[in-house]
């Protein structure tokens, strides 16, 4: 048995005072957390709602958890309505404390949250239509066609995020590319991020059209999302996206041409490669990374790229395997041009991508270089070789 009391209180003056680490509070924490007390709940919203008002997002967490130990579920309202709270931070402790509320008990967490969606207050309403989205059900759909109209932007953003299944549900999937039109730019960025991860080919032309957007973000989500497609018929608006103002834009166009693939994207892709910029052909050996399996002209020039004249380009020619999954002949192919390369930045690249890209080699290659001259290699080679060794190391 603990002193509950004394204890909370010891939690509250570490949160107030921030003189000790939180290790040294943490079994403090976790006692209290186990205690049962439901004696402290009133003491413990008083400080809560103190965290609050203070803008104390690390106290607020920290009382959050230990009323969810105590509580339960009858925890749940007062976390959401701490949540609709805006300290500036992102949150990811107290969304934590939620969301392994809702899915222990996830009718009795629907209820509560929906009074939250259908609330009043814009605050409220935005917490409420994030939450539901983890306890969604079919009955949800005229709920979540409601916010989609709302006159405050940033439940719409909430909304198209949180709308379910737009693979799956011809209802959803319209009222996203509805959404595509939206006066506010957050509202189209969120419904153009939501339609790329559908896998739909109907995404590609509502897409298509936004790609004329006049902001920056839109269009380069847009390019992005129509990467995640990987339809072809998106080729020409992305070709386009590589002439786009914006660098952010054209970067991602290029890296979505990779990810389409495709006689006409690597034709242009191949042409971005031996351009005289050395940024457009770092581009383009990240990009042709992707279509390495798709198309043969691809291995050679990739090849010639981990030859450049410049240690950026020969770089990105190996890294963009990292999130390619090329076959395993491009990749060992490329590490034997580039693990001894001359340049210290290219075999620091090499130390870091290395286990993703050829686990059985890494290990030998990793031990190599915690005995190169470069210091900074040295040091990469020993972390990547732990985490190697040590799959649960960070």
């Amino acid at each position: 048995m603990i002193d509950s009391r004394g204890a909370l209180e010891a939690v509250v003056r570490h949160a107030v005072e921030l003189e000790d680490d939180y290790d040294d509070i943490a079994p403090t924490v976790t006692a209290l957390t186990a205690s049962g007390d439901t004696a402290l709940v009133p003491r413990l919203r008083e400080v809560l709602d103190r965290f609050l008002d203070e803008g104390n997002f690390y106290g607020r967490d920290l009382i959050a958890g230990v009323l969810a130990g105590i509580e339960g579920m009858a925890a749940l309202p007062v976390l959401l309505r701490a949540s609709a709270r805006d300290l500036g931070d992102d949150q990811d402790s107290l969304q934590a404390e939620i969301t392994e509320l809702m899915h222990a008990d996830r009718a009795t967490s629907r209820r509560a949250v929906r009074d939250f969606a259908t609330s009043d207050t814009p605050e409220l309403r935005r917490v409420g239509l994030w939450a539901l989205g983890f306890v969604v059900e079919p009955q949800d759909a005229q709920l979540f066609a409601a916010a989609m109209t709302d006159a405050d932007p940033e439940i719409r953003s909430m909304a198209v995020g949180s709308i379910p299944d737009p693979a799956g549900e011809d209802w959803a999937f319209g009222a996203l590319v509805l959404a595509l039109r939206d006066l506010n730019e957050q509202v189209r960025v969120s419904a153009a991020s939501r339609l790329g991860y559908t896998g739909r080919v109907d995404a590609v032309a509502p897409l298509v059209a936004l790609a004329a957007d006049p902001t920056p973000r839109v269009r380069s989500m847009v390019a992005y999302a129509l990467g995640r497609l990987g339809s072809h018929e998106a080729t020409p608006a992305l070709q386009r996206l590589l002439h786009d103002p914006d660098r952010h834009v054209r970067e991602d166009a290029a890296d979505a041409l990779g990810s389409v693939g495709g006689p006409a994207a690597v034709d242009t892709l191949l042409a971005l490669a031996t351009d005289h910029s050395q940024k457009l052909r770092v581009q383009a050996a990240k990009a042709l990374a992707k279509a390495a399996d798709s198309d043969p002209r691809v291995a050679p020039q990739l090849t010639m790229l981990a030859r450049d004249g410049a240690a950026a380009v020969r770089a990105a020619a190996f890294s963009g395997l990292a999130s390619a999954g090329g076959g395993h002949s491009h990749r060992e192919h490329l590490l034997a041009e580039l693990v001894d390369d001359p340049d210290p930045m290219v075999r620091q690249r090499v130390a870091v991508v290395a286990r993703h890209v050829t686990p059985d080699a890494a290990p030998d290659i990793l031990r190599r270089y915690t005995l190169d001259p470069d210091q900074t290699l040295r040091r990469l080679a020993a972390t990547e070789l732990d985490r190697l060794t040590n799959p649960t190391a960070r």
